[in-house]
């Protein structure tokens, strides 16, 4: 997704607030972390803290004792940020949806179709010689146990069936893999686009909304080098990643590309 800056001032810090003590939650509780050193963000609310003074930080903060910066960012200001991305996407999605897909299948964030089925072709065949492999091997010990081959045939036989049966559990397994994780991928792609298409007036987020179209959000150290304190957030939408919406420009020659390649955006069913 774009970058999407929030100015902001840091309210009334209290540095023992902690969310634990008021049950309290935000939308984006464990979906928010920190780009520097991984960890998740901290929801911090206390009965000395407003509503709009809640806030996030990092977990190795530690009230500046720890291992990271403070990643500081208003729980208000992040659902402003988040929710006007969300509405881009919406608009984006809705209006240039073939462009959408395009865009993501170029970005490798899921195998095409026939990218897909070929490494299912591959997967299938492989598993099928590993099966012939074994029987073979079987009856490879068969004849050499009976004296009906000799020792060093026996031996040269088993290691070239050896060394194959090696590298077809690995082309099986890494092909698994990847099919697995592309299928995950493009459910993904789907409940994205299934749920722009089923909000087409999004003016506020619910923690449904969220759990369907966020994956992960980042918020980077604060910058003050103006006098106010700004602070960069990268939002990852489900199946779709950090997504930067293209100028109108650009669209008109994805849809050109699209035109002229019309299997290059389909994805896997």
């Amino acid at each position: 997704m774009a970058k999407f800056i929030e100015e902001f001032y840091y309210g009334n810090l209290d540095p023992q607030a902690r969310s634990t003590k008021e049950n309290k939650t935000s939308l984006f509780s464990g979906l928010v972390f920190c780009p520097d050193c991984g960890s998740k963000l901290h929801f911090c609310a206390a009965k000395s803290l407003k509503p709009n003074q809640e806030f996030y930080r990092c977990a190795n903060y530690k009230d500046g004792r720890g291992t990271c910066k403070i990643h500081y960012i208003r729980n208000v200001s992040l659902e402003k940020i988040v929710l006007k991305a969300v509405q881009d996407m919406a608009d984006f999605v809705h209006c240039y949806e073939n462009v959408f897909l395009y865009m993501i299948a170029k970005n490798k964030q899921a195998l095409r179709k026939i990218e897909f089925e070929k490494l299912k072709r591959t997967v299938a065949n492989s598993t099928v010689r590993l099966g012939e492999i074994d029987k073979l091997m079987s009856k490879l010990y068969e004849d050499n146990a009976l004296g009906r081959i000799k020792d060093d045939f026996f031996q040269k036989m088993m290691i070239n069936y050896e060394r194959e049966q090696k590298e077809l559990i690995e082309i099986v397994t890494k092909g698994e893999e990847v099919l697995q994780d592309n299928q995950q991928k493009s459910d993904n792609i789907r409940l994205l686009i299934q749920t722009f298409r089923e909000h087409t007036n999004i003016t506020e987020l619910t923690p449904t909304l969220v759990n369907k179209l966020i994956e992960r959000i980042e918020v980077h150290n604060n910058d003050k080098s103006s006098g106010h304190c700004y602070v960069k957030v990268d939002i990852y939408f489900t199946g779709a990643g950090m997504f930067e919406i293209p100028s109108i420009d650009r669209i008109q020659q994805l849809l050109e590309e699209v035109r002229k390649n019309p299997e290059g955006h389909r994805l896997v069913a």
